[in-house]
């Protein structure tokens, strides 16, 4: 049975089990959708929630709201799922910004817990739930490469200037599953209690399912002996170019080979138009490290209850 409200006279918000949704319609919502993201695809979130998500409808697929869930003992709570930064209302028509509160209004009360990313295109809403803001940083490629560098800091430019001199080089024929056994391998201890063996594969199917659809790629950077020092996917779609998941050794991160990955993928998408997002972040030494190459701080709302 379906669960609605009326937002106004002529648009009804309705509430859609999983199995009730038209995936193909939601897509092309998402497609056409003046904030989206590739996120909100039906394909990433069947992965990345492992298809525990419902959602609510505007009329016939014109905004849509998807809401990913875990089932709790007596209650069900929705929640941020790994590897996707930003949710919310997604939109066809600016004036449905606007109706973000009603969609709010809208989440059924069995849903007893709330921790949702919205998106940088969804107004805070205090009055109707508790409120927390989260931080990204942006640098729109709109530039050739060379005014692109000049919003580089002096120490990112020292840093590049030091990779420079370990002759490193790009690497474009990593799997995913590369990125996966560095990530288990560096970052073991930082991921220790807080993502599984399943949460990375989860990432893996992520990873090969965007690049099977041309939408992500891997790229790395290698040293004088071949070594992998560096690894990053990035997910290319919807106008962005987002910093997905990221990892170096210790060799990597002593010969700044991120700082050079991350560089030449700013460098050869220079004058695209696309938005490059870094994914974060709320450390202070990362946010730094981003705002090295002109990252511009950028804030989205969290709501929670």
């Amino acid at each position: 049975m379906k669960d609605h409200i009326f937002a106004k006279t002529t648009a009804l918000i309705q509430y859609l089990r999983h199995k009730e949704i038209d995936q193909i319609k939601w897509d092309r919502c998402i497609e056409n959708a003046i904030n989206a993201l590739p996120y909100a695809y039906s394909r990433y979130l069947n992965i990345a929630a492992e298809e525990n998500w419902d959602a609510l409808v505007l009329d016939d697929y014109d905004a849509v709201f998807p809401i990913p869930f875990k089932n709790r003992v007596i209650f069900k709570q929705i929640y941020q799922p790994f590897f996707v930064q930003q949710l919310g209302l997604f939109f066809t028509n600016q004036e449905q910004q606007n109706q973000l509160h009603y969609f709010i209004n809208a989440i059924p009360s069995h849903f007893r817990k709330i921790n949702l990313h919205l998106n940088v295109q969804n107004p805070a809403l205090e009055s109707f739930l508790k409120v927390k803001r989260k931080i990204t940083h942006h640098i729109v490629l709109d530039k050739p490469y060379p005014q692109l560098i000049q919003a580089y800091t002096t120490n990112t430019k020292r840093n590049l200037k030091k990779a420079a001199s370990y002759k490193l080089k790009i690497i474009q024929d990593i799997m995913p599953a590369d990125l996966i056994t560095y990530r288990k391998k560096y970052l073991g201890k930082e991921l220790r209690g807080t993502q599984s063996d399943t949460d990375q594969n989860r990432l893996q199917k992520l990873m090969e399912m965007l690049i099977s659809i041309n939408k992500g790629f891997v790229s790395g950077v290698s040293g004088e002996n071949e070594e992998l020092l560096s690894l990053a996917f990035f997910i290319k779609s919807n106008g962005h170019l987002i910093f997905l998941s990221a990892v170096s050794t210790d060799t990597g991160k002593e010969k700044q080979a991120m700082t050079f990955l991350i560089d030449h993928i700013l460098k050869t998408h220079a004058d695209s138009g696309l938005l490059f997002d870094f994914e974060g972040s709320m450390i202070p030494g990362l946010a730094r490290y981003y705002k090295g190459f002109g990252g511009i701080e950028v804030q989205f709302p969290i709501v929670y209850k």
